[in-house]
């Protein structure tokens, strides 16, 4: 699971398509941020929340071995983390609940080839369940969110942030060069979102994309650059101050 990002995804836009559409890079904004806007609301109030930890390392650890990206990981987390949130779930449904929820992530966010298969979700839990209960449950899961699952997480956000992390300026007389300033970078965003994804309340209580930009900002400070340039402000439309209280929150936990 080394990539932000399945190339197949909705959120992803190769960087040669990306320097041919400059002009529409506002629009591309505020379509995101109207994705980012329609996030369904979290109460906290999940009977399920002491099972939360273990599903978590579960469906990292598939999408490790299935090699799926951080975007399908944070995607499924986010709609399971949300689908407890409106429902009372029997202890004996929740690894079910969390594999249905990975199927309809990877299929979002992989391609084909890649889209991991019932057979092979219900193995890893020892078989407990029928093929007709996961077509059951897919589809009660993909009705409860009226069949609109386009929720970008601080993972797309991450990625799409990316492309500002560095300016020229930046990496001009830097020992090691940009090859070995960008593999640290890399390593330190990923490990912030590992971070993240263990947190239920860094999921649902920030905006993705303001805790992508304070991710990008911590890793920043890792290397050892500031923790933000004006291209990033200019990208992400956040200023160094309306991250201070995220990005002290990462840095100090």
């Amino acid at each position: 699971m080394r990539d932000f990002m399945n190339k197949n995804s909705v959120f992803y836009l190769q960087r040669e398509v990306w320097d041919d559409i400059k002009e529409y890079k506002e629009n591309f904004k505020e379509v995101i941020k109207q994705r980012e806007r329609n996030r369904i609301p979290f109460f906290h109030q999940s009977p399920q929340y002491p099972y939360r930890q273990h599903l978590v390392e579960y469906i990292k650890r598939v999408c490790m071995e299935k090699k799926l990206s951080y975007c399908c990981l944070h995607l499924c987390v986010y709609l399971l983390d949300i689908f407890m949130d409106n429902h009372s779930i029997i202890p004996e449904r929740v690894l079910i609940i969390a594999n249905v929820c990975l199927l309809i992530a990877a299929k979002f966010e992989e391609s084909n080839m890649t889209i991991p298969k019932i057979a092979d979700l219900n193995a890893a839990i020892n078989n407990r369940y029928t093929l007709k209960e996961y077509q059951d449950l897919e589809l009660i899961v993909l009705k409860f969110f009226h069949w609109y699952i386009m929720f970008p997480t601080a993972a797309h956000y991450t990625h799409y942030y990316m492309q500002a992390i560095i300016t020229n300026e930046e990496v001009k007389d830097r020992e090691g060069g940009v090859r070995a300033l960008v593999y640290n970078l890399h390593e330190a965003v990923t490990e912030y979102l590992d971070q993240i994804i263990n947190n239920i309340h860094y999921m649902q209580c920030y905006p993705p994309s303001k805790l992508a930009a304070a991710i990008l900002a911590a890793s920043r400070l890792e290397v050892g650059l500031s923790s933000w340039n004006e291209q990033l402000e200019n990208l992400t439309d956040y200023k160094k101050e309306d991250i201070h209280e995220v990005l002290f929150i990462l840095m100090v936990k």
